[in-house]
């Protein structure tokens, strides 16, 4: 039995707060992000980071693709190792958004996607959105005959239910909020 894929971070604690250096309102530095046991037959990673609680037009916060299957990792901070690309984030620009913090100081969730592809390259320029990258994973005129259609409710599943060239998955979760006493610190 192969050992599951695992993706997961050195400074960001799945039962802690994302640490303030990774924040809009610290440094905004990106954080560190490592995989294990990626499965056999794969040719190429993405990286996603989505924000769980925000609409579909604030949704993605940090998007990374063709990542060689070879690499174990990112650096807290940054640069991205040779061969990996930046996608557009769903605020309209190429790179990392930090987490900003809602006014309501109400608690949010983060969820690190790691997806195993058997696509060397999706062939697409540095600056790519999601919507780009997920029509590159889907395989015209194959049909999932076996499969029903996930529940309405079960949004990942809707979304990757005909993305076929996604070999296996693995995430984590961090969470983040203002302390009740900080303002808001708005992206410039």
């Amino acid at each position: 039995m192969a050992i599951p894929m695992r993706v997961f971070s050195t400074g960001i604690d799945p039962d802690d707060w994302i640490p303030r250096r990774f924040t809009q309102q610290g440094d905004g530095a990106t954080p560190p992000i490592f995989w294990q046991h990626v499965p056999e037959g794969t040719k190429s990673l993405i990286l996603l980071m989505e924000h769980r609680e925000a609409d579909s037009e604030h949704r993605i916060h940090w998007l990374l693709y063709d990542i060689p299957p070879s690499i174990e990792g990112i650096h807290e901070g940054g640069p991205l190792p040779e061969g990996i690309l930046s996608g557009r984030n769903s605020f309209g620009f190429t790179g990392y958004k930090p987490p900003e913090g809602a006014a309501s100081h109400q608690l949010q969730h983060y969820d690190f996607l790691l997806m195993a592809t058997d696509k060397a390259s999706l062939g697409l320029p540095e600056g790519a959105d999601w919507e780009m990258v997920k029509a590159k994973l889907r395989t015209p005129g194959r049909k999932a005959d076996q499969l029903d259609i996930p529940p309405a409710t079960d949004r990942r599943a809707r979304e990757f239910y005909n993305l076929w060239h996604i070999l296996d998955h693995a995430e984590f979760s961090g969470h983040f909020a203002l302390d009740r006493d900080e303002p808001v610190k708005s992206s410039p």
